[in-house]
């Protein structure tokens, strides 16, 4: 249970502040306490008084996929970023958030889905911390992951060909774990390659090898 206490000009602002600070954006979710009704001087004469409110929210009953929702919008929203959740599905282990904007898809996109990645790595960390949750977070606007996953198996085929015919490996751009799987999966049950992952960290590069390569 978290408590939070905060003034201003009015009961409506005082709220309104509170909610920001909590990253929540439906009051319906919060029990509100109002300490101080507030009041200002007359015609600018006077002692004015700060509204004041408590607030109690129960972040053990927040919905995971709620909670995700507003989090990944309030950080869009401090990048400028205008966009709205499309689609929302929440299972046992997964919450799928589907993204759409105007004008700013390719932004959130970033040059071959990193930006998108960055925000899905930060939004995982922040709404597992937030309600205790083991569940994945995968994020998608305009499809890009799907679009993607073709992409990277055609490559794969299409440079598994190439190291055939050449008998040299072929290594490819660094990649994150899950387009990396991909890659093993799309050759696994080719038998004139063989596939394996070079480097450190969480971008890691793959090399496409003949099966016969020392």
């Amino acid at each position: 249970m978290k408590v939070l206490e905060m003034e201003g000009k009015t009961v409506d602002d005082a709220t309104k502040r509170a909610l920001e600070e909590l990253g929540i954006q439906d009051a319906s979710r919060v029990n509100i306490e109002v300490l101080e009704q507030g009041k200002s001087g007359i015609f600018g004469f006077g002692v004015s008084k700060q509204a004041k409110v408590r607030v109690f929210y129960n972040e053990s009953s927040a919905d995971v996929g709620d909670t995700t929702r507003e989090i990944l919008l309030a950080i869009l929203n401090k990048m400028g970023i205008d966009a709205r959740v499309k689609d929302l599905k929440e299972g046992e282990s997964k919450v799928y958030i589907e993204l759409e904007s105007e004008k700013n898809s390719g932004l959130i996109i970033g040059r071959k889905g990193k930006t998108l990645e960055a925000l899905q790595f930060m939004v995982n960390l922040m709404v597992n911390h937030q309600t205790q949750s083991e569940k994945k977070i995968i994020l998608d606007i305009e499809e890009y992951r799907e679009k993607r996953e073709r992409a990277l198996r055609k490559m794969s085929r299409d440079i598994a060909h190439k190291v055939i015919k050449s008998g040299k490996p072929w290594t490819l751009e660094p990649m994150n774990p899950f387009e990396r799987r991909l890659i093993h999966l799309a050759l696994q049950n080719d038998s004139r390659v063989t596939t394996k992952s070079e480097g450190q960290g969480i971008y890691r590069k793959i090399k496409i090898m003949p099966a016969n390569h020392q």
